[in-house]
């Protein structure tokens, strides 16, 4: 590695280089000795030479900026900022308390795994810094929550260091969040679009826990979608498992709304709150949504003529059946007619006798089809109503006439997803995925025909009601 200085150096006759401690984008950070107070303290620099886009020392600049108005005991703190210039370069250098201790990568790395007492621990202390860190005006997001920039002494006490990333919220509501800042595995979803918002960090908290737990990177972790599925690799107790999926959410509305929320439910001072909805009701959305503390019913007017897409199929189907009718027919009359002597004016007889055969078993046949793919879920008004205690009921309405499946009734947990469809036509690529809810190995399958924005809607709701009712095991789309 090609350093600016070595040990021994002294820069602007005050600061004694003694080794290096870190290597960046945003520069080289070096472990040096204050010659005035005799202090060890943590000199970071770069330099002008090196800087291939501006953006980085206007990076620079500001982390200084932010440091010298923080004043915590888990954050190093600011000493002083200066430039030196030569004749061949300018260097910028940013002066701090040094947090001697070892990152939670190192000690990783070393062999050290913490126990589950002790991440717990670990991330309260992480947690009680971002609520100082977001109850400033404006709140402060440090966007690079990860093992590195997380330091541990010797009795436990943790440092957060680096602060190359840190953004104010008005800052990134004026800049629009167009440069993405971050490490690749603790960076939450929205960094990639160069937003961050206050649960953010909360993301990088969690995935940094995850790395604790496990060794492993998050982002060697099994997914779905985009979703770190944790629990293959780790086995950890219910309520922290809970906290936890919450912490690492993929969409940040989903997550703890800030680190204070966070907190305290992980100090059981309180109950994990439900899910909060992600998704809103589509404006031209005709479907009838009714709540209660007791039960949530879901009503659902025809959708099977409400698109092209749905149009085709129906008459498709129709088309199908008749095709399938006269060829079965024609096939009857085929084998039986040389067999069967027909008396003089019995031949129309004969042949709706023959048409009849073919009729049924094949009629019958369609029918199912349509009913449970098409009919009964497209074409009739749909009522679901799903009460507490593992009841739910689906009713199909035509008219006066309704038709009832068998009330779904169990001790399991309801999984609530969408449920994708493998095919390539191109005119139903639309119609790639149906809402289910299951109990054990009972389904119920529903809104084929519905827009995807209102099916990832509904299971939204589904799913939320469920968690606060406490029947519900957590289910991604599969």
């Amino acid at each position: 590695m090609n350093t600016l200085h070595n040990p021994g150096d002294a820069i602007a006759g005050r600061y004694e280089i003694l080794k290096i401690l870190g290597h960046g984008g945003m520069g080289i950070t070096y472990a040096a000795k204050d010659l005035q107070t005799n202090q060890s303290v943590a000199l970071k620099v770069l330099s002008l030479n090196r800087i291939k886009d501006w953006k980085v020392l206007e990076l620079f600049e500001r982390e200084a900026k932010i440091l010298a108005h923080l004043n915590y005991p888990g954050i190093p703190q600011y000493l002083n900022y200066f430039e030196v210039e030569s004749d061949d370069n300018r260097a910028f250098y940013l002066v701090q308390e040094l947090a001697l201790g070892k990152s939670l990568f190192d000690l990783v790395s070393q062999g050290w795994l913490p126990s589950v007492e002790e991440v717990q621990t670990i991330a309260a202390q992480v947690l009680e810094i971002l609520v100082y860190l977001q109850q400033l005006t404006p709140p402060v997001i440090h966007r690079d929550i990860k093992p590195q920039n997380l330091i541990r002494q010797d009795n436990g006490r943790i440092f957060l260091v680096d602060f190359g990333a840190v953004q104010d919220t008005y800052n990134n509501s004026i800049a629009g969040g167009i440069t993405v800042v971050g490490t690749f595995g603790y960076m939450a979803p929205e960094q990639f679009r160069g937003q961050a918002v206050l649960s953010t960090d909360l993301y990088g908290l969690g995935t940094t826990l995850l790395f604790l737990l496990t060794g492993k990177s998050p982002a060697d972790l099994p997914h779905r979608q985009l979703t770190i599925n944790f629990h293959s690799a780790i086995q950890l107790p219910k309520r922290f498992a809970d906290w936890l999926e919450r912490m690492i959410e993929p969409i940040s509305t989903a997550r703890f709304p800030s680190a204070v929320e966070a907190l305290v439910v992980l100090q059981g001072k309180q109950p994990l709150p439900p899910r909060a909805s992600t998704f809103k009701q589509p404006k031209n959305s005709k479907i009838q949504l009714i709540k209660a503390t007791d039960k949530m019913i879901v009503d659902i007017p025809p959708t099977l003529l409400n698109s092209p897409q749905s149009l085709c199929l129906g008459l498709s189907l129709l088309l199908a059946g008749i095709f399938s009718v006269c060829i079965f027919n024609a096939l009857i009359a085929q084998v039986l007619e040389p067999l069967v002597e027909v008396e003089p004016g019995r031949e129309l007889l004969f042949r709706l006798c023959i048409l009849l055969m073919g009729v049924y078993p094949v009629g019958i046949f369609v029918c199912l089809f349509a009913a449970e793919s098409l009919l009964f879920s497209s074409a009739f008004r749909t009522r679901i109503e799903i009460k507490p205690f593992w009841s739910i009921q689906m009713t199909w309405f035509l008219g006066l006439l309704s038709v009832k499946n068998l009330p779904i009734r169990s001790s399991n947990k309801l999984q609530v997803s969408l449920t994708q469809i493998q095919h390539s036509v191109p005119l139903f690529k639309n119609l790639n995925s149906f809402c289910t809810l299951a109990i054990g190995w009972k389904q119920i399958r529903f809104g084929l025909f519905l827009s995807q924005p209102e099916k990832a809607w509904l299971v939204d709701e589904i799913r939320t009601f469920a968690e606060l009712n406490n029947f519900s095991q957590n289910n991604s789309k599969s």
